[in-house]
């Protein structure tokens, strides 16, 4: 439409097709009605069929509009016509869209279309004038896009239209042409470029004499250009034709620009450079897409950003780029101090910062007021409403950055080691927290600096190298540098040499001192306080990999609240990091040089107390659930694995042990602990080594090893005290049960309990009569048992821990169910599993759903019971209680034989065997017992008749009367199966003179 109406390439000739197409397209979408055209076209002088030539031009505008996707011309009612189509395709439509995006780039609204903003406006603030500024937008964008706009428009609209129609519309399109034009010829004044315009502004003035916004850019660019005689030559000509043409005088504003251009107006001069001080972009930048979108939002909603992070993560870096590529969007300027607030040099003081400051916003230095309050008031005034970004680097402290923050409007980012709590509590900085690379980007630097082809043909030796270096910025790109300068060296070598060699030593640069993680992570160190210091010291001789409070506290040799204090600093300067409440850490290469520290700072002595004191907190809480030092100990265990009482640190994981994980790992650590034990002739040590290696033994379902060694701890325990020989009787009633010998394991179990009762060691009383109970009914001595609970039970609420509840609960569970009460012994099982999901005690939470699942089982509810299996095998598998796995498949097997699913159960203890091949005697022979059922259930009786033929021999010896005359049952099924219903009812009846409460319900369904 700008232009010969046109369906590119082809102009319609026809001046009434061509209207009939203008009237659609200049409100596309919308109904034109028939009388409107009509009128348009035919300029009220329409023929006597004008209807059938309107259908006539519609059909061939259709026909032409085919070649343009997605446009046609529709009826819109019974007398009216639209053009469907994008308006974008459009070119007068398309010329709208591009100068209302200009509008809203340059950060005003896109539908002002007066008012233009003249590059010579001036305001007042502050008593002085100064240059006029817009909104915070992108002024370099903005005016590519009027460029943009200003190639679409021509010369002149609707070319070859005639009538009254055409004409209005064509002088209303030439004033709106007129108004872009001149919206983009101040855009590039403003942008300095009046040089490369002044032809194309005298040629637009001499064809608009009578327009005074263009004569008014014009004059400027003329001015501008050293050339103000010709300014003033054309202020003439423009008031003469005014006069002539009008009979009007100039506007005021051209007026004014007349006389500014006569008096040498300084502002009219192009504006002086905003400030770009920022020092280079870093090469390569990698990674931080959520930081630099933290930092894109907090520069609309906030005036203040403290990214914040440990040494050479990369702060600077992240402030710098962002600020980079974010030039056209601070118009006033972009200012950078680094502070020094960790540095080899000295910290830059408040003063002298804002001296730099005023500076580089165009004040002579002579202007900056000594007093540092003044200065801040005067860098407020001077940045206010500016759109400046302020980057203050490597700050110290908060106090260090107040004074140095702008006025409103500004956009400030504090890079700092320290976290800068008071500045975010109470200046309202919003933290962006910088820490390591995740893996991909990590890879991604190391592809920028290295090559592709390098990275990806040694995937694993790069993937190791960002582990070695702890996926920190500055220790990646030391390594990538010494790689890239020796292109013949493999990764893998350098991988090699960090290995084998000290990694601080190694990532380093020769001859520059500032590239070295040891020099960065120095300046950290160097501005802490002694306590602070010596605190950091002590963490590094710390084996393990995180620490409770408790035990920074134990080992620091100072007061609680100093430690405390101490400890806050150092996560306050990101040497330290709390992951989780009242648990601390250390990044792989802090805790390296913590421990260069610890070496340095500390004496041989202390060293040595404090190792102990470490190993010390961890025995003392031996008998306390495991699970956020299990990790700890092993790795301290491996890295003491001389010290004489390493036994004391591997004590505590027999949890582990009694959680059925990890076995080999902790079995490798008791060998170790127990040889030290012997050669410092420490008999507890060599007892309690002793007594672990037994129940590892027992874990891996070598039940003759862990009797043998569970014996072998009995006769250890003899000159030790009653607690040690208790311990070692419990335990050994324990291997004895897992054996199938359960008259020994009663005697060895009521040993140990009397002796607990005897010394008053009420803890062990507690443990052994949970697990003496289940024996005793085993055994059906239920009465005996249940004498042993109460007189548990008697001790007190108040001397009962929450695990002790869960075990007397079971305890009794066991009882009421061997009895055959049903209902009671569910309600003590809900009683105890509702204490276990209130907090973390090992594997109780399995026991509590064993039992349950085996009170639902044998009351006739398989589903349910079947339910509990599942899961109890679902939490094994997810803590990895690898030796556990094969007793709960084999109980879930034993439930789908009772549900008749035969083949299933087959598989869940092919399963189990091979996972873990020797298992203890006891479960074995409940095995025999559940395969017999499934062989009887498949119809393979001879089978069948070998498996029960095992499980009532295992039963009879143990003895374990109930199991006893399950596999009776099952042994007289598969006689019957076979043909022999006589030996089947001799079998039978062995059954039933045993007739156990508990099975009642499951022989007679």
């Amino acid at each position: 439409m700008l232009g010969p109406i046109t369906i590119e390439p082809t102009r319609l000739g026809a001046p009434k097709l061509a209207c009939v197409l203008a009237a659609l397209a200049l409100r596309p979408g919308t109904p034109v009605a028939q009388t409107e055209l009509i009128d348009r076209v035919w300029d009220g002088d329409p023929p006597d069929a004008v209807l059938n030539v309107l259908y006539s031009y519609v059909a061939r505008l259709r026909a032409a509009l085919k070649s343009v996707p997605g446009a046609a011309i529709r009826r819109a009612g019974s007398h009216g016509y639209v053009l469907d189509i994008d308006p974008s395709a459009i070119d007068l439509h398309a010329v709208r869209a591009l100068r209302d995006e200009a509008r809203r780039t340059a950060g005003r609204p896109a539908e002002a279309t007066e008012g233009v903003r003249r590059p010579h406006e001036t305001r007042k603030r502050a008593g002085r004038p100064e240059q006029a500024l817009e909104r915070v937008g992108r002024p370099a964008e903005a005016l590519e896009l009027l460029r943009q706009a200003c190639e679409l428009v021509g010369d002149d609209a609707l070319v070859g239209l005639s009538g009254r129609w055409a004409d209005e519309t064509r002088a209303a399109l030439a004033a709106e042409r007129l108004e872009l034009l001149t919206e983009r010829y101040a855009a590039e004044l403003d942008a300095g470029h009046h040089a490369a315009v002044l032809g194309d502004l005298t040629a637009l003035s001499d064809a608009e004499p009578l327009a005074e916004p263009v004569a008014e850019l014009l004059m400027l660019a003329y001015y501008r250009s050293g050339r103000p005689a010709d300014a003033l030559t054309r202020f003439e000509t423009t008031r003469t034709r005014l006069r002539d043409e009008l009979g009007a005088d100039p506007s005021q504003r051209l007026r004014d620009l007349h006389l500014q251009i006569l008096n040498h107006d300084p502002t009219l001069d192009l504006p002086t450079a905003a400030p770009i001080q920022l020092p280079s972009d870093i090469p390569g930048f990698t990674g931080r897409t959520t930081e630099l979108k933290a930092l894109e939002q907090l520069a609309e909603s906030a005036s203040l950003a403290a990214v914040v992070g440990p040494g050479g993560a990369g702060k600077t870096a992240l402030a710098v780029h962002w600020g980079h590529s974010m030039i056209d969007r601070f118009p006033g300027g972009l200012l950078y101090v680094n502070l020094r607030g960790f540095d080899e040099g000295d910290m830059v003081s408040p003063r002298e910062a804002l001296g730099r400051l005023l500076v580089a916003m165009n004040l002579p230095g002579d202007a900056v007021p000594d007093d540092v309050d003044a200065a801040a008031e005067l860098f407020r005034a001077t940045t206010a409403d500016r759109g400046v970004l302020v980057i203050l680097d490597n700050a110290r402290s908060a106090e260090q950055v107040r004074p140095l923050l702008p006025g409103a409007g500004a956009f400030t980012i504090v890079t700092s080691r320290d976290r800068l709590t008071g500045l975010i509590a109470l200046n309202d900085a919003r933290p962006v927290p910088v820490g390591m690379l995740d893996q991909a980007e990590a890879m991604e630097l190391l592809t920028r600096i290295l090559g592709a082809d390098r990275v990806q043909s040694e995937s694993e030796a790069a993937a190791r190298l960002a582990e070695l270096c702890g996926h920190l910025a500055l220790a990646l790109r030391i390594a990538a540098a010494h790689l890239a300068g020796e292109p013949i060296i493999r990764i893998a070598d350098y991988v090699d040499e960090l290995e084998r060699r000290d990694r601080l030593d190694v990532l380093a640069v020769d001859g520059d001192p500032s590239a070295t993680v040891t020099a960065n992570l120095e300046l950290s160190y160097r501005v802490l306080d002694q306590d602070t210091r010596d605190l950091f010291a002590r963490l590094g001789m710390l084996p393990g990999e995180d620490f409770a409070e408790e035990l920074i506290t134990s080992a620091s040799g100072s007061a609680e609240t100093a430690t405390l204090r101490a400890l806050r600093r150092l996560v306050t300067a990101h040497l330290v990091e709390q992951p989780r409440v009242r648990r601390y850490r250390m990044h792989d290469l802090v805790r390296l040089y913590a421990a260069r520290t610890g070496e340095r700072e500390l004496g041989e002595q202390d060293r040595s107390t404090l190792i102990d004191s470490f190993i010390e907190w961890h025995h003392d809480r031996a008998y306390q659930p495991i699970n956020d030092e299990e990790t700890n100990i092993f790795l301290a265990c491996e890295t003491l694995a001389d010290h004489p009482k390493l036994w004391r640190l591997v004590l505590p994981l027999r949890n582990t042990i009694n959680e059925w994980r990890f076995i080999s790992r902790v079995q490798r650590l008791i060998e170790v602990g127990t040889r030290r034990a012997e050669e410092a002739a420490d008999g507890l040590g060599l007892f309690r080594m002793t007594s672990m290696a037994a129940t590892a033994r027992r874990a891996t379902g070598d039940s003759d090893a862990a009797i043998e060694l569970g014996t072998r701890a009995l006769t250890l325990a003899e000159p030790l005290t009653a607690r040690e020989q208790t311990v070692a009787s419990g335990n050994l009633g324990i291997y004895l049960f897992d054996y199938g010998d359960l008259a020994g394991s009663a005697a060895a179990f009521i040993r140990g309990v009397d002796l607990a009762i005897a010394s008053g060691n009420t803890r062990s009383q507690l443990i052994f009569t949970s697990s003496m109970a289940q024996v005793l009914v085993r055994l059906g001595r239920f009465d005996e048992a249940e004498a042993y609970v109460r007189s548990a039970e008697a001790l007190g609420e108040d001397a009962l821990s929450p695990e002790q509840r869960i075990r007397l609960e079971l305890s009794n569970a066991e009882i009421h169910f061997n009895r055959g009460d049903f209902e009671r012994a569910m309600v003590a099982a809900d009683r105890a599993i509702a204490i276990a999901r209130q907090g973390s005690y090992g594997h109780l939470d399995m026991w509590c759903m064993q039992v349950q699942a085996q009170i639902l089982l044998h009351s006739g509810r398989a589903e349910e019971a079947r339910a509990l299996y599942d899961e109890e095998v679902r939490q094994v598998r997810s803590r990895k209680m690898v030796s556990y796995e094969p007793e709960a498949l084999s109980y879930l097997a034993s439930v789908l034989v009772e549900l008749r699913e035969y083949a299933g159960a087959g598989e869940l203890i092919a399963e189990a065997r091979r996972k873990q091949p020797q298992v203890g005697r006891g479960l074995q022979v409940f095995v025999n017992l559940v395969l017999a059922g499934v062989h009887n259930g498949l119809g393979e009786f001879e089978t069948a008749l070998a498996h029960a033929t095992e499980a009532v021999t295992g039963y009879a010896a143990m003895p374990w009367p109930a199991r006893h005359e399950l596999a009776l049952v099952a042994l007289a099924d598969a006689y019957a199966g076979l043909g022999d219903p006589g030996t089947a009812r001799e079998h039978r009846a062995s059954a039933d003179r045993i007739a156990c409460p508990v099975n009642q319900l499951r022989r007679h369904r």
